[in-house]
């Protein structure tokens, strides 16, 4: 027994882990203090917990031990609540619930005990998973509003961006719109400029690879048809890069940026420019059929730049040389390459059309260029620049059809035929426009004079 001055061993606050006995030890077995200990429970136990669920028998440890003083009243005080005692059963030792007064432990049967500590465990279960949906509801609450706020923010962002990208197009716009066109039109002649020649240096070989003679397996080489020129004919092109160079020089001064010939024609010569590099890259390339699209397509650019130059004329004899000249030898010598074009073309295609010998087709071929040149040189004051690049083509035709190979000497006399007749088309219509010209230009000479009033001093005179 304890009392005040002594009061036994102290137990624990908190133990590491509950005691377990798996079975029951005599109390003499035990040590002192564990026996000491285990009196001091039994005389502590209520005797409510003692005799209400021990199968109906009272327990003798229940009462009191002593006659009753202070010790026995600490002795026989209840235990707090929530605390569970260890009491000595017939299976072996037993642990209360205070809360509900059941003994539970080895050998302790089923009961109120049982279904109160499954009720507690389905309460808790119940408050975790109502504590689980409120998490849950809130968390989706969040993510719907964070969502709708990143949505606004993108949606504010993307207008923004969108805003941002309108304004900078439209002062794009209005910075381009700015620019001075003619200006624009001058820069893109010179580069088309630039790059034209310096394609024609890739069509010599200049930068490797193959010249225009050896392309496409030597089909526009003299001797592959009946319409190809002598070598020696292609020299005409230095004349017509040097007449494009002086355009491109002609068309920065200021006397000529703004009028109305430059303006329509600066961009149809710039075209034509990056024709003629196509042709030569499409040569190179042996694409036969592709370099007869090209060239086809420049003769008609260059159609176009006459018909300008017919509706718009020249002002001065400087002008007509420096633009005039260069773009009418341009036109005359692509006429001729066309035809030649198409003969490659039908030679490489194998074509038999009619059973017809090849110097038929080279005469009826000779004969469209005729014509074609013919017309072209009937407008204005007669394109003697045409006539002048077109006989040229037509002569090396005739020499190289005598001196070369294939020989064939009637195509070269109707070659040199169509030139006497292209050279007076074109002669009699210069002739013909100069000489109303200047019939026009005596009328107003003549319109400016004053009126001679002849007969009349002489008439006076027979009177007197």
């Amino acid at each position: 027994m304890s009392t005040l001055k002594n009061p036994g061993p102290k137990l624990p606050d908190k133990p590491g882990r509950p005691p377990v006995v798996t079975e029951k030890e005599p109390v003499s077995s035990l040590s002192p203090e564990t026996a000491s200990v285990l009196e001091r429970l039994k005389s502590a136990r209520p005797r409510a917990a003692a005799t209400g669920d021990d199968e109906g028998r009272p327990d003798a440890a229940s009462t009191a031990t002593g006659a009753g003083g202070r010790d026995g009243a600490a002795d026989r005080a209840p235990a707090p609540t929530g605390t569970a005692t260890a009491a000595p059963g017939a299976g072996g030792l037993r642990t209360l619930d205070a809360t509900t007064g059941s003994a539970a432990g080895p050998g302790a049967p089923d009961g109120r005990g049982s279904d109160a500590r499954g009720a507690d465990a389905a309460e808790r279960l119940r408050a975790a998973s109502a504590s689980a949906k409120a998490a849950a509801g809130a968390t989706g609450r969040a993510l719907r509003h964070g969502s709708g706020v990143t949505g606004k923010a993108l949606r504010q962002g993307s207008s923004a961006t969108g805003r941002a990208l309108r304004q900078g197009s439209s002062t794009t716009a209005r910075r381009v719109s700015s620019w001075d066109r003619d200006v624009i039109r001058q820069v893109v002649v010179t580069v088309c400029a630039i790059a034209c020649i310096l394609g024609s240096a890739a069509g010599v070989g200049a930068f490797g690879g193959p010249s225009i003679r050896d392309a496409a397996g030597g089909l526009f080489a003299p001797d592959a048809t009946l319409l190809a020129p002598s070598s020696t004919a292609f020299s005409i092109w230095s004349v017509i890069y040097a007449g494009l160079v002086a355009y491109t020089v002609f068309q920065w001064l200021p006397s000529q940026r703004r009028t109305d010939r430059q303006r329509r024609l600066g961009w149809t010569v710039a075209a034509s420019m990056l024709l003629n590099l196509a042709w030569i890259l499409s040569a190179q390339a042996g694409r036969l059929t592709l370099s007869l699209v090209v060239i086809m397509l420049l003769f008609f650019a260059l159609l176009s730049a006459i018909r300008t130059l017919n509706e718009h004329p020249n002002e001065t004899r400087l002008e007509g040389a420096l633009v005039d000249t260069p773009i009418g030898l341009y036109l005359g010598w692509v006429l001729l390459a066309a035809a030649a074009n198409w003969a490659a073309f039908l030679t490489a295609a194998g074509a038999d059309l009619f059973g017809w010998s090849g110097v038929v087709w080279s005469i009826l071929g000779i004969t469209a260029v005729l014509l074609t040149a013919a017309v072209i040189c009937s407008t204005d004051r007669g394109r003697l620049a045409v006539a002048v690049a077109t006989s040229w083509g037509l002569l090396w035709i005739a020499v190289e059809r005598v001196l070369g190979q294939p020989f064939a000497m009637s195509l070269a006399f109707y070659a040199v035929l169509a030139i006497f007749l292209l050279l007076i088309t074109a002669g009699s219509r210069r002739h013909r426009v100069d000489h109303e010209y200047r019939h026009w230009l005596r009328a107003q000479q003549d319109a400016r004079r004053a009126p001679v009033h002849l007969g009349s001093g002489d008439h006076e005179d027979s009177h007197h």
